[in-house]
């Protein structure tokens, strides 16, 4: 499989700190890939090796299925860390200097305005902007020269819930127009609502693990302790035929969706079978996070 972004056994060490250890990154296109980490877990470094604004120590990194990494970047809008704005000038005049890098026209620059949600700012000064609004200004810089990748780097840092759900929405909407995303952020929740595909980085470790499988490892079940776990499983097997449950001695583990728990329970007390406990065991999509990373 070609990947937009791939990137084996890739290896950055600032002294005797070891950065990025051995990472192996996989970004297919048209995915929403969310690099997730602590600070100091790597995420920015990889970033920064991907775009060239640091020198691998070890490793190889392809873009687009291609080696040529200068021909690869051409085709990256990138957000590191903080905007890097103009202050005291207004969000066309940014978006014209930025524009010398990847030159433009000026409708193309207030239609990427105005898709952003900022083309209504007029001469508004940017250091007057709310911290939403500069990270909107940066997405359409990093927009500029229409790129097929983003690579945002804590796009919704410090935002407020409305500057977070304003950035999110962006963010699905260019995935929906065909732009692929590589995103890092610390806020699991938030990432957690539009990722398909989670690095999880470690001490400069990272792993691997699609929206789907986290999802089949955070699902809840709802586990009944029995007398008989034999005729309970026949019990639940004829009243709810589509149930997804293992038997494990004399406890039924319920796997599927349960809206109601006394239902199955008055089904198997009406059966015969006694009911000694019923729990609910859920793993937060949080939880499953800080085992991976730690405290």
């Amino acid at each position: 499989m070609d990947y937009v972004i791939e990137t084996r056994a890739l290896t950055k060490k600032y002294g005797e700190k070891i950065a990025v250890n051995q990472m192996c990154a996989h970004v297919k296109k048209g995915d929403i890939y969310g690099l997730i980490g602590k600070n100091g877990a790597g995420k920015t470094t990889l970033m920064k090796l991907i775009l060239g604004l640091a020198v691998p120590n070890a490793g190889e990194i392809s873009l687009f299925g291609s080696s040529d990494l200068n021909a690869g970047r051409k085709k990256i809008g990138s957000l590191i860390e903080a905007p890097a704005l103009f202050k005291n000038e207004s969000a066309f005049e940014n978006m014209k200097r930025f524009a010398y890098l990847s030159p433009t026209t000026d409708d193309e620059i207030k239609r990427l305005l105005d898709f952003v949600g900022i083309g209504n700012t007029g001469n508004k000064k940017v250091g007057s902007f709310s911290l939403g609004m500069k990270q909107r200004l940066g997405i359409a810089i990093a927009l500029l020269g229409s790129p097929e990748l983003l690579v945002l780097d804590e796009p919704i840092n410090g935002l407020d819930p409305a500057g977070i759900k304003e950035v999110r929405d962006l963010i699905v909407d260019l995935n929906r127009k065909g732009i692929t995303f590589m995103i890092s952020s610390h806020i699991l929740d938030e990432l957690g609502k539009i990722a398909t595909t989670f690095g999880i980085a470690n001490d400069g470790v990272l792993e691997e693990i699609s929206a789907e499988d986290l999802r089949n490892n955070c699902r809840s079940a709802l586990k009944i302790a029995v007398d008989n776990g034999a005729k309970a499983s026949a019990t639940i097997t004829a009243n709810f035929p589509d149930a997804e449950f293992t038997v494990n001695d004399n406890v039924i583990e319920i796997t599927s969706e349960v809206n109601d728990a006394s239902v199955i329970n008055k089904a198997l007390v009406k059966s015969g079978v006694a009911v000694y406990e019923i729990t609910n065991e859920k793993v937060e999509f949080e939880d499953y996070f800080i085992a991976r990373l730690g405290k």
